[in-house]
């Protein structure tokens, strides 16, 4: 009873996914029929209700939503498009000069907004057209704009290295702080394949005035400033995390109405509208991943699963990289915090019995994570730079190939060389 009870919870989870319904609704369902088979339906329902309340109620995880309006009114205030021009007049000589400011311009883009999806599309709205305008092809560009996407979730503030921290009790400052260089060598990756396939771009040197340099800076100045101020004041101790995520609020308040002057209280509310429902998202995806975690751990399958792996008594090489495998493969039809939800109350028995740094796991769950974004079906970057470029999905797809090769490569890099996640968070 109890392995038909399963199976029918996985099949409801995968018509849910195939459905088009939030995704929440999936891991609520599949964590209510798996309570079932230990307590029955009607304490299930109760478990699933008390828990619903307290995995919210955190103060941690205030830091969501408030990085996630702070990210609306990044890109409201026109912060990206004065990133984008600033790169773009530093690197237009370059050989695949605009690729380059894109990749760069999305990686200090992220760092100020933690989000995946809204560094793509913001970015894909202000340098499509002007990749276009250069002459590259489609699947370059959906090579360009899908790679700087990716960066949304490794640059630190990462909204999903927050719910890691809250899922396992891991300082927030060094989850960052271990994404920084797997995350620069990703920008260097990008950048260095732009520069290879690129050519010399079609723009009128006419219009790149050397004067042009210092009105860009200019421009950019506060946005250069924004990731500075986040991300110094959690390293220096002055503010937490959700601390950090209500100051990123307030100073793009002030940059958008008193410096850009780009934002009006109709735009700021529209601002308030689309973080709310994207907040809305977030915490149902967390209050179902949240009861299905619970589930996992009373139906005791960490300790089944560990138990299998001290039998089998595989290498701890081998069992990283099934572990690996698994997490790529999962990440092709789960939505990322659904990844976290489900994957992490199963690895954490088995990082602690093996004795690994669970930062370490964290960086390359974060890689497999920006892998997910990518790959079919369930890669939601593609599908947002599909609509946003007005591109066959075919060609997004192809020009993914380029990131998700990268970030295959800083995995193996990780794996084989543990410090480049872990020195900097040593240094604290």
């Amino acid at each position: 009873m109890d392995g038909l009870m399963i199976f029918l919870g996985m099949l409801v989870f995968m018509l849910v996914l195939l459905s088009g319904l939030p995704v929440a609704f999936g891991l609520g369902f599949l964590a209510i029929l798996l309570l079932s088979t230990y307590v029955g339906p009607d304490k299930a329902t109760d478990i699933a209700v008390e828990k619903a309340y307290s995995s919210i109620d955190s103060d941690l995880l205030v830091a969501v939503p408030l990085f996630i309006l702070a990210a609306q009114l990044i890109s409201a205030t026109g912060m990206g498009k004065r990133l984008f021009n600033a790169a773009e007049v530093f690197l237009w000589r370059l050989r695949g000069g605009l690729g380059v400011a894109t990749i760069g311009s999305s990686g200090i883009f992220s760092a100020m907004t933690g989000s995946s999806f809204i560094s793509a599309s913001t970015m894909g709205l202000v340098a499509i057209p002007e990749l276009r305008r250069a002459g590259y092809g489609e699947a370059k560009i959906a090579s360009a704009i899908t790679a700087g996407g990716t960066l949304g979730s490794m640059i630190p503030p990462s909204i999903v290295m927050i719910v890691y921290g809250y899922l396992t009790d891991e300082s927030i400052s060094k989850l960052f702080m271990a994404g920084i260089i797997p995350g620069l060598l990703l920008i260097t990756l990008y950048s260095a394949f732009m520069m290879y396939t690129g050519r010399a771009e079609r723009i009128d040197k006419s219009e790149k005035p050397k004067q042009r340099k210092r009105v860009a800076v200019k421009e950019a100045f506060w946005g250069l400033m924004a990731p500075v101020i986040i991300l110094g004041g959690i390293y220096l101790g002055i503010f937490t995390a959700p601390e950090a995520a209500a100051v990123a609020v307030v100073y793009c308040l002030l940059i958008g109405f008193l410096v850009y002057r780009s934002l009006t209280l109709k735009s700021l509310w529209e601002q308030l509208m689309a973080a709310t429902v994207t907040s809305a998202m977030v915490t149902m995806i967390i209050i179902g991943g949240a009861i299905l975690g619970h589930g996992v751990i009373y139906g005791r399958m960490p300790q089944e699963v560990l138990n299998a792996i001290v039998a089998v008594d595989m290498p701890p090489i081998v069992l990283l990289l099934i572990i690996n495998l698994a997490l790529f493969v999962l990440g092709m039809f789960l939505e990322v915090l659904a990844l976290i939800y489900l994957v992490v109350p199963l690895l954490v028995p088995v990082i602690a019995y093996m004795e690994w740094d669970n930062i370490w796991i964290a960086v390359m769950l974060l890689i497999n994570v920006n892998l997910a974004l990518i790959t079919p079906p369930m890669g939601g970057v593609l599908y947002v730079v599909s609509h946003i470029g007005n591109m066959p999905l075919g060609n997004v797809m192809k020009g993914a190939m380029m990131p998700i090769v990268a970030l295959l490569l800083v995995l193996v890099l990780v794996l084989v060389f543990p410090q480049l996640a872990l020195w900097l968070p040593s240094l604290t």
